[in-house]
């Protein structure tokens, strides 16, 4: 059911000034464009240069379908966006004023197109509509004044095109974003950071300062770099990073992630780098990556793939009782060597992480060779546990890292 507005108010040039020229002071871009609302007694939508919604008052469903569509989804499709271009924008010249419009698309509910705009760029366009309400003498003119004071709070704003390239970036990563919205935020986000891409989670922390740090970081770090965005997500800063090489992280690409990583590091959290990728819908699987790399240490900058695979421990430790899933040796050896002052338990653990490498494992336990072989012999005597056998082994190295994991906390599973 479409709800119908009857104008209450029949605002003045003189009135516009006054109004929107006062809002300017609060320096907030939802309340201007509620003052609109309530100046000219009809919805206002605002939306940023790629269609998809700001602000709109009122903020609820009218029973029109642009306007609804917008408030559901955030972002119109590309086919509606182009019918709009196609029957309004046909002109030569780069910019149009405030223009009223009740044909072709707008034939259902009329409406007021406006467009905020420097000399160089596009920043966004605003709607009013006027559903059965008539257009008034100064409506248009009025509509201009409203377009200044946006493009004063609008334009300043150093940081717009790093905030507007934040919400696609979390747009792609909560899983609630309508399909429209997703869209939008893929094809804005490839079209200014093409390349290969990594993503960095940082957890922030939940005390007021740390809260406080984030908002200020996902600002700061694209002005210090141009091929990054970030934004909050699931409590960590999320920073995605594009234009990077094919053929794994160069030096002077580790060096900038190091960088943002001693950043952010100030609030005494670590962060995690995920694989390099070039496919943006994979972002939410990368984030993954990325948030597990960075609870694997207490390191200022840790690479998923200097800890693979102890993630996925991690994930198999946090949903079942672990114990279940550990060969029966594990607990033999940890009782005999309990009672027998032996180190049994650890031999063997070092045996099986270093994948049978005996230099290795002598050298890491600080023993002599065949004081590792005696070891090793009395196990299969006392245990009966065929440790060489493939199958065995890779039992073991699987308990072991599941115990390493569970039991010590160690991402490198208590090799050292």
């Amino acid at each position: 059911m479409t709800v119908r507005f009857q104008r209450q108010n029949e605002g003045t040039v003189p009135e516009a000034y006054h109004i929107f020229f006062e809002v300017l002071k609060e320096d907030n871009i939802d309340a201007m464009v509620k003052a609109a609302w309530e100046f000219f007694g009809l919805p206002i939508l605002l939306t940023d240069e790629n269609y998809k919604s700001i602000c709109q008052y009122p903020p609820r469903k009218l029973g029109q379908p642009i306007w609804d569509a917008l408030l559901e989804n955030t972002a119109l499709p590309l086919d509606v966006i182009q019918i709009y271009n196609d029957a309004y924008l046909k002109d030569s010249e780069p910019y149009y004023k405030p223009f009223y419009s009740n044909e072709g698309p707008s034939e259902d509910c009329p409406r007021i197109f406006g467009e905020i705009h420097s000399q160089s760029r596009i920043y966004g366009y605003i709607g009013i509509f006027f559903f059965d309400s008539p257009l008034l003498p100064q409506d248009l003119e009025c509509t201009q004044i409203f377009l200044d004071a946006l493009t004063m709070l609008m334009l300043p704003r150093h940081g717009r095109e790093g905030a507007s390239r934040s919400s696609y970036l979390k747009d792609l990563l909560e899983e609630s974003t309508s399909p429209e919205a997703k869209a939008l935020a893929l094809r804005s986000l490839t079209s200014c950071l093409p390349g290969s891409y990594a993503v960095m989670a940082t957890p922030i922390g939940s005390t007021a300062s740390q809260q406080s740090f984030a908002f200020l970081a996902i600002s700061k770090i694209p002005m210090r770099h141009r091929c990054a965005v970030s934004t909050i997500y699931q409590g960590c800063i999320v920073t995605l990073f594009g234009r990077l090489g094919k053929e794994g992280f160069s030096p002077q690409e580790r060096e900038v992630f190091q960088q943002v990583a001693t950043f952010l590091s100030q609030t005494h959290v670590s962060s995690g780098i995920s694989h390099l990728f070039s496919d943006l819908t994979e972002l939410s699987g990368r984030f993954q990556q990325a948030h597990m790399a960075s609870l694997a240490t207490n390191e200022p900058c840790v690479f998923f793939q200097d800890v693979f695979p102890a993630p996925i421990f991690e994930a198999v430790c946090a949903h079942v009782n672990v114990n279940m899933f550990l060969h029966s040796a594990l607990d033999q050896l940890l009782a005999y060597d309990a009672t027998n002052q032996t180190e049994y338990f650890r031999t063997l653990q070092v045996y099986s992480l270093t994948l049978h490498n005996k230099e290795s494992t002598a050298q890491i336990l600080c023993i002599h060779r065949n004081t590792l072989l005696y070891r090793l012999g009395k196990i299969t005597e006392l245990f009966q546990i065929p440790f060489e056998e493939p199958r065995t082994a890779l039992a073991l190295l699987n308990s072991f890292q599941l115990y390493g994991i569970n039991t010590l906390g160690r991402s490198d599973f208590g090799l050292y």
